[in-house]
């Protein structure tokens, strides 16, 4: 199962457009018990629970609707002052990075994927990370001539994935952490399925374009050359490539050179500290 985790872009006159996709890839032991939501009685998952700030305005629903297997975890939304999450509380080792992703399908809303900290006596310690993902277009409005790219902020794909990265080598190391699913504050629908915790790694997607290039290169924060296109033929205008097996944490450039030695770099997740 493959996630992403963001995705930048760098554009300028003249310049090439860089566009960068993170995919948080699962390596190892996904510690979610019932992580698709199957098994189960009644209205219940199993090892899943629920909380809402408007319990009457979200609602849970152990859903039919699913990406794979028969069920999905369902939040039914109907008002912008509430919230609610399905949860399960995970233990985790200290000196850790961990990957949490979960599809999420959303028929309007804004959806929240959080890790929230836990020491044994069930207090708050370490971090709260949190990833957001939304649907801004539910319905067909957008006219059928308008280019892909010109709406990408508007409308997302079904069962998308939404990734979280974090790291328990803080000064308090939580024992465990609070996973949440659900809908942030927005009224809308939405569904989870194939959700994961544990390793990972990263395989970064890259594509350059709109304008002429003589060489794309993928390093990491020491110069070292992760990827090459070598020189490319007369006229090139566009190249795409991946990286596959990177560390979850870390800094990695893409960097286009056109044929007149101009060089345009694009940052991941964002350029350390001295670098543009």
């Amino acid at each position: 199962m493959c996630a992403l985790v963001a995705t930048f872009a760098v554009v300028a006159a003249a310049d090439p457009l860089i566009s960068v996709t993170a995919i948080g890839v699962p390596t190892g032991e996904n510690l979610i018990v019932n992580p698709s939501f199957e098994r189960g009685a009644g209205e219940w998952p199993d090892a899943w629970s629920w909380t809402s700030n408007q319990p009457t305005g979200v609602v849970r629903v152990w859903s039919d609707r699913a990406l794979t297997g028969k069920r999905s975890a369902g939040v039914l939304n109907t008002t912008s002052a509430g919230s609610g999450y399905w949860l399960q509380k995970i233990p985790v080792q200290a000196n850790t990075v961990y990957l949490l992703t979960a599809r999420a399908l959303i028929d309007d809303g804004k959806v929240l994927v959080r890790a929230l900290g836990q020491d044994a006596a069930g207090a708050s310690v370490g971090f709260d990370k949190r990833a957001y993902d939304q649907r801004r277009a539910s319905h067909p409005l957008v006219p059928g001539f308008w280019k892909r790219e010109w709406v990408q902020e508007m409308t997302r794909d079904e069962w998308a994935p939404v990734d979280l990265i974090f790291d328990t080598s803080v000064d308090r190391a939580p024992d465990s952490v609070v996973i949440h699913l659900g809908s942030y504050f927005t009224e809308g629908k939405c569904w989870f399925d194939d959700t994961y915790l544990g390793p990972g790694a990263l395989t970064l997607a890259y594509a350059v374009s709109q304008a002429p290039l003589s060489r794309v290169r993928v390093l990491d924060a020491a110069g070292a050359v992760l990827a090459d296109s070598g020189p490319l033929p007369a006229g090139t205008v566009e190249y795409e490539g991946n990286v596959a097996g990177l560390p979850l944490v870390g800094f990695h450039c893409v960097e286009s050179a056109a044929p007149d030695g101009a060089v345009t770099r694009q940052w991941y997740p964002s350029a350390p500290e001295g670098e543009q």
